[in-house]
């Protein structure tokens, strides 16, 4: 074979790798965000795998504290009008059910709070002390030993968020309420309780 031919195939071989490789890049970070980052928030797979808020599962019991000004599950709220007399927080942790492999973003996520047919939207904030009225995560964990959650607003398979919702004004006993979450385009989440008729510090709201 002509040398010049054989170096000729071999060169065009080289182009062809490179091009193959970059499309292979290109493709990798459209799909998944950039390969070399930890940073994948720009692909377009993580939207299409976001779940709907009916695929949370209630992890262990619901609570209830007296309105008395906190701290709610290591929470410290602002400081104003309190009634102990009144329920003032509800604290529940959230997962999703058992093979699901999306995601619910609770940052886009609607919460709310109705008893007696009033509905109360409540906003997220990050922001210490808590104000009424806004909703906030207490807490994160893992199902796994040894495993953490991300430090983010998304609950992932196997991560737990244990949310703190604190509406305008406490509930009084015997108020049936429920607290509703809706992200997505599927079912919302929701749970329905009644206030205990002896109001106290803390209260199991799944032992009535």
């Amino acid at each position: 074979m002509n040398p010049s031919r054989e170096d000729a195939v071999t060169g065009a071989d080289i182009v062809v790798g490179i091009i193959v490789v970059i499309g292979l890049l290109v493709v990798v970070h459209y799909l998944l965000g950039s390969p070399l980052t930890a940073n994948h928030d720009g692909g377009i797979i993580p939207n299409f795998i976001e779940a709907s808020a009916d695929a949370l599962i209630t992890d262990g019991d619901v609570y209830g504290f007296a309105d008395n000004g906190g701290p709610y599950e290591g929470i410290t709220v602002a400081e104003g009008p309190t009634n102990p007399e009144r329920m003032g927080a509800v604290s529940l942790s959230l997962r999703l059910m058992g093979g699901e492999m999306g995601g619910v973003n609770m940052e886009t996520a609607d919460v709310r709070i109705s008893a007696k047919e009033h509905i109360e939207g409540l906003r997220y904030s990050g922001n210490m002390p808590l104000e009424r009225p806004n909703w906030t995560v207490a807490s994160r964990s893992h199902v796994n030993a040894g495993e953490q959650a991300d430090n983010d607003l998304i609950i992932e398979p196997g991560e737990i968020f244990t949310i703190l919702v604190y509406p305008a004004e406490g509930l009084s006993p015997e108020t049936v309420f429920s607290v509703q979450i809706q992200n997505g385009k599927g079912a919302p989440y929701t749970i329905t309780r009644r206030v205990p008729g002896a109001i106290k510090t803390v209260m199991d709201l799944n032992a009535l």
